[in-house]
């Protein structure tokens, strides 16, 4: 019997951290240590043993060493995650269950990747997120755009470990450096940052814990140039994202859900000549630290329209007349874009950053892709096979 503690999958782990919002260009240093990361399946057998720098920005992807065989393995039921904060000049070590039951229902799902034209999983790879101050975050994503929260935890202060004594503590193929103030100008801090962080300063944990994720009713809609949108992939403030295919349209527009605020999106559309076309757009213009939206605008946004919100209030069940609407217009040119948040008589504009168009062929996903087989146009406007 396929259960969620005998079952194999292909799966895979990634990484990221976060920003210093003092000093957009400086990288915060975070480096988990060699074999002390261990996940356990559920008959307490070693799945995945892993390193990683953490190089990837929050909400992004960053590569490691080692994770579970790639030819599949269990599900992984206990995680052991132990890494040394530059910054925080602290060591961290968390210990934790997962949540193997949901890691099953999202891993068994079948997704459509629209780079190669496939049916893939949905979701295939667990993603750590370092916060500051020992607060992690876990998603599960996957090549279909798909990346969704699995929980948020607090690790542990490993009390008397400093880089000296952990290098000094056996052999290490990857040894701390034990100045941190070297490593930290080494990510580009300025001097004036190392200094603040000398006297005290740190970030802020409640923003990637709490700001980010609070929610809100709302929905994309295209107006202008377009006469019937066939796809969204939906970008948002908490990291997570959503991918919408031809054959869910009709329930995306007309199911209420929460969703954090939107932070790109990528459409594809029919203008009123029949032809199809792809937009890509960001909705904020700088960045608050290093590949880290600055989405102030949109949070004042939704609050001037939506009212101030609260992490608890993401579990609210939105009715028809709560639901905003995220408008975005596209010129005739499909190269003018505006967007703004609209709900009933209120229209407030929001920032629309870089934009990206291009006209594609009939069902393609991408600029200079051919118009798909009969096969892979069917599979795209039905959907990957249930299972």
């Amino acid at each position: 019997m396929n259960t969620p503690q005998a079952a194999v999958f292909k799966w895979d782990m990634d990484f990221c951290k976060y920003g210093i919002d003092i000093d957009p260009r400086a990288g915060a240093r975070v480096e988990t240590l060699p074999s002390d990361n261990v996940m356990w399946d559920a008959q307490g057998l070693e799945v995945a043993r892993f390193y990683s720098g953490m190089g990837a920005a929050w909400g992004l992807g960053g590569s490691s060493m080692g994770g579970p065989d790639r030819n599949g393995a269990k599900l992984p039921q206990r995680l052991q995650f132990t890494y040394y904060d530059y910054l925080e000049d602290r060591f961290y070590q968390l210990k934790t269950d997962l949540p193997i039951q949901k890691l099953f229902d999202l891993f068994s799902e079948p997704g459509l990747a629209r780079d190669n034209y496939k049916v893939r999983p949905k979701y295939q790879t667990l993603r750590i997120g370092v916060a500051p101050q020992g607060n992690i975050i876990i998603w599960a994503s996957g090549y279909t755009d798909n990346k969704v929260e699995l929980g948020t935890y607090r690790a542990e202060v490993l009390e008397g470990m400093t880089p000296k004594s952990y290098n000094a503590s056996g052999i290490r193929p990857f040894p701390l450096r034990e100045d941190r103030w070297q490593e930290l100008s080494g990510g580009r801090a300025k001097p004036a940052t190392i200094e603040r962080i000398k006297a005290g300063w740190v970030p802020d944990p409640s923003y990637y814990m709490r700001r980010i994720r609070v929610k809100f009713p709302w929905r994309f809609r295209l107006i202008g140039a377009v006469a019937r949108v066939t796809d969204i992939l939906s970008y948002e403030a908490n990291a997570e994202s959503t991918a919408y295919g031809a054959w869910e349209m009709g329930l995306y527009q007309t199911v209420n859900t929460m969703h954090a605020v939107p932070e790109a999106a990528t459409f594809w559309f029919h203008d009123f000549a029949g032809k199809r076309h792809y937009l890509w757009l960001e909705f904020w213009k700088r960045e608050r630290a290093v590949s880290e939206a600055d989405m102030t605008e949109v949070f004042e946004a939704f609050e001037q329209v939506l009212g101030k919100r609260t992490l608890e209030g993401n579990l609210f069940a939105p009715n028809d007349d709560d639901m905003a609407t995220v408008e975005v217009h596209v010129g005739e040119d499909f190269q003018t874009v505006a967007a703004s948040l609209v709900k009933g008589l209120v229209r407030v504009p929001l920032p629309v950053g870089r934009t990206q168009h291009a006209e594609l062929q009939p069902y393609a996903y991408w600029s200079g892709n051919p118009t798909p087989s009969a096969e892979v146009i069917k599979l795209f406007q039905e959907g990957p096979p249930k299972t």
